[in-house]
């Protein structure tokens, strides 16, 4: 497809000359074969170049956010919602409301466990700091987030927490 124009979201490719990208992967042929195109690497990661060169890097592709069909990163969002004083870790994810609608949920982990943020001024600080379609609609109140053996987020796990009791 070729190179997206300066600031616009787009996969990241790195081209197979490049000193640092790796070899291949070890014995997987089949899933080496899903990451190159061409002499170019592809492996799911999501960025936007600078007019200077650098990529910030926007989370990975399966992780993009659509609502409105507008492409956001859940990064982003969790970012913004990690400044409020009340919230010690957030994660996003789309929850499918009714067939069709897909709205986007913000998962809290609050600071103080037995004071969660109010809803409201959840909703006021992300006016502040995101364009309307990168807003949640929806906020669930969790004890923790679920994560890997080395600390990666399950994104995938997300819509199964509980809710912590208030």
């Amino acid at each position: 497809a070729g190179p997206a124009p300066t600031g616009a979201v787009g996969l990241i490719a790195v081209h197979r000359s490049d000193p640092g990208l790796m070899l291949g992967y070890w014995n997987r042929p089949e899933e080496e074969a899903d990451v190159f195109r061409g002499d170019w690497f592809v492996g799911g990661d999501v960025g936007a170049m600078d007019a200077d060169g650098w990529i910030a890097h926007h989370g990975r592709a399966n992780d993009i956010l659509k609502p409105l069909g507008y492409r956001v990163s859940p990064q982003e969002i969790e970012a913004v919602l990690e400044t409020h004083p009340a919230v010690a870790e957030a994660a996003c994810t789309e929850n499918e409301v009714k067939d069709g609608v897909r709205l986007i949920c913000a998962y809290i982990v609050p600071r103080d466990p037995c004071a969660p943020p109010d809803t409201a001024d959840l909703e006021r600080h992300a006016a502040e700091h995101l364009a309307s379609y990168k807003r949640p609609r929806l906020y669930r109140f969790v004890g923790s987030l679920p994560r890997t053996a080395n600390g990666k987020l399950q994104r995938s796990r997300l819509g199964t927490l509980p809710d912590q009791p208030t």
